[in-house]
């Protein structure tokens, strides 16, 4: 695909990057508060904690999506011959996590899961559509790679898994001073001062 001189010089920039990464980071952290906002908070740790255990959080998760897609673009250049810089790749797919910056809405009651999954779809779309944009590609082909691309992560994830949690883990107990995250059979059932009312029991 051929893009416009100026709008290429864009987005091959510094500030394009930073602003690329810095919607990854804001989508990681509406993720975070819709994912683990109430297990840090039940875990009850101070502001400060809780606070810096959302920003650890948004931090992996930039980090993660930086890996995906340099995989995706591993991808669809192995698969597809390719060539498109690293650094505009990035930046174009960076695209599909702007519908996560909602993530925090899966914090609702009973619509926050189909929320989270119709969020995930819908970045999904979008990035399947940058990469269709940027190399020129079919969306089955964008699809294709996108596929390579994700079972790549997930195997080289699947190898790093030991070593990841137990960062995972470090993290954690840096930045909200508990040993583990709480699990989920940890947790009440009902969370204090919020118990249902019983009728004839004041």
């Amino acid at each position: 695909m051929k893009l416009p001189i100026d709008w290429l010089t864009f987005l091959l920039s510094p500030e394009a990057v930073a602003a690329a990464t810095l919607l990854i980071f804001l989508a990681g952290l509406s993720e975070g508060i819709g994912t683990q906002g109430v297990t840090l908070l039940m875990s009850r740790i101070t502001p400060l904690r809780f606070v810096l255990g959302l920003l650890a959080s948004a931090m992996l998760f930039v980090l993660s999506a930086v890996i995906w897609m340099w995989a995706l673009w591993l991808a669809v250049r192995t698969l597809f011959n390719v060539e498109v810089p690293l650094q505009l790749f990035f930046v174009t797919v960076s695209a599909a996590y702007g519908p996560l910056l909602l993530g925090a809405l899966a914090l609702l009651p009973l619509m926050g899961t189909t929320i989270r999954w119709g969020l995930r779809l819908w970045s999904f779309g979008i990035a399947l559509a940058s990469i269709a944009a940027i190399t020129g590609l079919t969306y089955w082909q964008a699809a294709a790679g996108a596929l390579v691309g994700t079972l790549l992560m997930e195997g080289a994830r699947w190898l790093l898994s030991e070593p990841a949690e137990a960062i995972a883990r470090r993290i954690w107990a840096i930045t909200t001073g508990k040993p583990h995250l709480v699990r989920r059979e940890e947790l009440p059932q009902v969370i204090p001062g919020y118990e249902p009312v019983v009728k004839g029991k004041q």
